[in-house]
This record gives C-alpha cells, structure tokens and sequence, in this order.
C-alpha cells in the first residue's frame, strides 16, 4: 500500500492525514495549537510550533502497526490564510508569527483604503482588511522597521511547512489571494499594489501553481520527520478551497458552511459565469485557476463554543470529549436557550459588517440561566450570524446544495441549530476537512488516483440533515431581534 500525506495548520490545531492509493483516508491525527492571544487583541504563534505538531501527528502514524511513512509518495500542506511569517536571511523565522486574526494593523489597513481603495477593489476585489497580509506588513514597516529590514521573504502558515520539508520559500497561487497584494484577472501579483504599499519585490516569494510540486523532502527533514528523503511535496492551498476541494464545490451549486474557528461560507463558479469586463469580479481565483472562489468568513464561531469551554468547563479537559459533554448539557435545553441571545463578535467581526469595533455580548441572561443555557445560546449566536452572511451575498442566495463541514459538525445539536436557523436541508460528508482536501490534491497531482472520482463516491456515502419548518419559524422571529440587537 501507498500514500499520499495532507497536513493542515490550523488557528487551533495542526491536523494531518493519510489516504492511501484509492483515495481513501488510512489514519488522522491532530495536535492542539495554543497561539498567543492578548487582550489588545494581538495573536501570535512561533511557527516552528507548527512544524513541531506536524512531526508529532507524525510520529503517532509511525507508532501505528501497518503504516510505513517511506511508502508515502507525495505530501501537500494547506492551513489559515492571511497573516504573516518572516523568514529572515538565516533561514529562520524572525519573529513569531501574525494570525489572521490579529486586528493590531486595523490603523494602517485603514490608511491602505483611504489612499488605494480603487485599486484593492480592482486587484483583488474587496477592500482592505486588517487581517490581510499587506496591512501587517505596513504594521511591521512601521512599529518593527528592524524586523521587516532583517526579512528576506514573507510567506504563510502551510508555506512555512512546504519549506521545512523541502527548503524553499514559496506560496501558491491560492493562498495568495488573501495577501491583499495579489492580481486576481492574471492571477498572479499586482504590479500596482506592491507599488502602492511600498512592498519590496525581493521580498515577495515565489509563486507556485497549487498542483505543481514545490520539491523534495530533504534528508534533515527526513531525519525530523521520519518521512522518506526526495518525496515529492505539492504547493497546496488554503484552507477553505482545499476544503471545498474535498467536497466538490467546483462545477455545483453547492455552499460550503465551515464550522471552524472561524466560519468560512463559500461557493465556487466557473470563469466563464464572470463578466470579465466588471471592474470588480465576484471572488478570487480558486485551487483550479479556471474557477472562482467566492468566499468569506466570520471571525468567531467554534472559537465561540472554545470561549464557552474555557469560561465555564474549565474543570474539564481541554479535548474533544468536553465538547461532547458540553452537547449533552444543552440538548434538553429549549430553542431560544430562555431568553439568552448571543452575538459572536469576540474580536469584532468580519463579513457582513467588516467592523472590527464590533464585540460579542449575551442579551436576557437572568438568575435561572445555567452553563448549558449559555451552550445553546452560542450555538444559535453563531448560526444566525452565518445567516448574517448568506443573506448578505447574491451568489449565496442561489445555492441549490449546502454542506455542513468541519469539526462543529461533530456536534448533532448543532448542525440542527444550524440547518433550523437557515431552513435548509444540508449534506455532512463522511470525510472532509482540509487536511483531505490536500491530500486528494497531492495524490491527483502525481496521478495516484482521480481525485473527482474519489470525490464523487465520498459525497455518495455522505449523512443528510433536514431543517424542521417549526423550528424554523421560531428562529425567523429570534433573528429579526438578533439583527436589531446587532445595531446594524
């Protein structure tokens, strides 16, 4: 038997996985990642903590009767987008690296769109945000001018991977859609923001298309990691398309909802569906490049039910199993969690409001409300600000699937809060994540297997979840007071 190896990094875990030659996942293991998170709503992680967990999850494969890591024969990396990490001239990081979710820059984004607005709308077709790339690089430039100068290139989470294994600086042509510096018509980086933002080109990495190999294992990271030295490593992406990889978005109607940390909602269209003469086009380029991802995200949504463990099951375990008991608490907890209304603005929100002054509140607490309550409250907070977000995008609206995917969707009670808020039906694949998604892209791109075929039976033995209309009806009258609690 043969392999091929995806690894994800995570905000909150680093996830890896082996599928073997007919695409079918062999083994998973994850490790917990705890970034740095201050209270001035700064997030930081040493990137090397990434590499480290992904050497882990390894070593637990190894420690596996059956699983030979030298049979692996190809290996991508996929992770959270945005942010930043600076590799210095030494080859090492030079300082920890910024998460997406650090909104330190929120001055300098700003100051990005009073002067270039136009041109991020025709580059990359939305405006600056804090989380991009370019707005931490103008904060780097201007509070850590030291730092930036000792740079010789900056990349992303799952490029950092790509270059311990194989010791090149790149990223692709996915994940560079979130740099806020990239030409999303050509596909590749724009002339006039690196112009604009005043971003050295020496400092730009290489880019890679997602399918195409970056290089080799190298022999010091076959001895860190027990893989085999010269196995093939492909570029990858982030994510939410290596994701929407996995479950087929491209050439559906589907809409992919991701309980993660974040929640990120996305659907993928063809090229020829775009106007190409619109000045601003709907999305940015996909892991296929002939098709467009049209994506976004809010900021706070299992990291809500994470906030909720901390706060009020700290005597627990921080692992999986506090989740489940957590699910158990509130199931005989009625829908409206008795007047307790959450909005999930833990550090402000992104879509629809993009407005990071924005903060997560509980509204109807009263002396009867007990920890479960506070349970069920996020779990419905959350699914009404992802309805937030379907209503809020015209593409959205005309989805004729949906699919339910990542870790929330272990929870049943929330994937049925979810699918009542929204009154859909939804899919929940048997297998999907980004760790997969990466994975299938790997074996497809050393031809081990057909990835659209793999895809394709995988969704066949998906579970399906249906909305109940009274249920449905209740929520309708709950979220018109969570839009006029939300002020906007």
């Amino acid at each position: 038997m043969v392999y091929v190896l995806g690894i994800d990094i995570g905000t909150s875990g680093c996830k890896c996985t082996l599928l073997n030659e007919k695409g079918k996942p062999v083994v998973t293991r994850s490790k917990e990642l705890q970034p740095r998170i201050s209270v001035d709503g700064t997030v930081e992680q040493d990137p090397n903590e990434w590499y480290q967990a992904a050497i882990d999850c390894l070593k637990e494969f190894r420690e596996l009767d059956g699983i030979d890591l030298h049979r692996i024969e190809a290996i991508s990396a996929t992770g959270q987008m945005q942010g930043i990490t600076l590799i210095g001239k030494n080859g090492e990081p030079v300082r920890p690296s910024i998460l997406w979710n650090d909104m330190r820059s929120e001055s300098h984004s700003s100051a990005l769109n009073a002067s270039f607005e136009e041109a991020f709308r025709r580059n990359i077709t939305f405006a600056c945000a804090p989380s991009l790339t370019v707005s931490k690089i103008a904060w780097l430039k201007d509070k850590e001018p030291d730092n930036w100068r000792q740079t010789e290139k900056f990349i992303l989470a799952s490029n950092f991977i790509t270059y311990k294994l194989t010791g090149r600086v790149t990223t692709d042509t996915n994940n560079m859609i979130y740099t806020g510096l990239n030409d999303t018509r050509n596909n590749g980086w724009s002339d006039e923001l690196l112009d604009c933002c005043e971003v050295e080109r020496e400092k730009v990495p290489e880019l890679i298309g997602c399918f195409d190999q970056v290089g080799a294992v190298t022999a010091r990271a076959a001895e860190e990691t027990g893989l085999k030295e010269g196995v093939t490593v492909i570029a990858g992406g982030g994510d939410g398309a290596a994701e929407g990889y996995s479950v087929g978005l491209a050439g559906s109607e589907r809409l992919k909802i991701r309980l993660g940390t974040a929640a990120d909602i996305g659907m993928v269209i063809g090229l020829e569906e775009v106007d190409r003469s619109q000045t601003v086009w709907p999305g940015q380029r996909d892991v296929l490049p002939d098709h467009l991802l049209i994506s976004t995200y809010t900021k706070a949504c299992a990291g809500s039910l994470k906030w909720v463990r901390d706060v009020f099951y700290s005597e627990l375990p921080a692992e999986s199993s506090t989740y489940s008991f957590m699910d158990r608490e509130a199931e005989d907890v009625e829908i409206g969690a008795s007047g307790l209304l959450y909005h999930p603005y833990l550090s402000g929100e992104n879509a629809p409001y993009f407005d990071n002054s924005l903060r997560a509140k509980f509204t109807g607490m009263n002396m009867g409300h007990r920890r479960k309550h506070f349970v069920r409250a996020a779990y419905e907070g959350v699914s009404f600000s992802v309805r937030d977000v379907v209503e809020s995008v015209s593409e959205f609206k005309n989805a004729k699937e949906y699919v339910f995917v990542g870790g929330g969707t272990k929870s049943g009670l929330w994937t049925s809060v979810l699918a009542d808020v929204l009154g859909v039906n939804a899919t929940i694949p048997k297998y999907c994540d980004a760790s997969y998604g990466v994975a299938l892209m790997a074996g497809h791109a050393v031809k081990l297997f057909d990835s659209g075929e793999v895809i394709r039976e995988a969704m066949q033995e998906a579970s399906q979840i249906g909305y109940r209309e009274q249920n449905h009806l209740k929520y309708n009258e709950m979220y018109k007071k969570y839009k006029e609690l939300a002020g906007k």
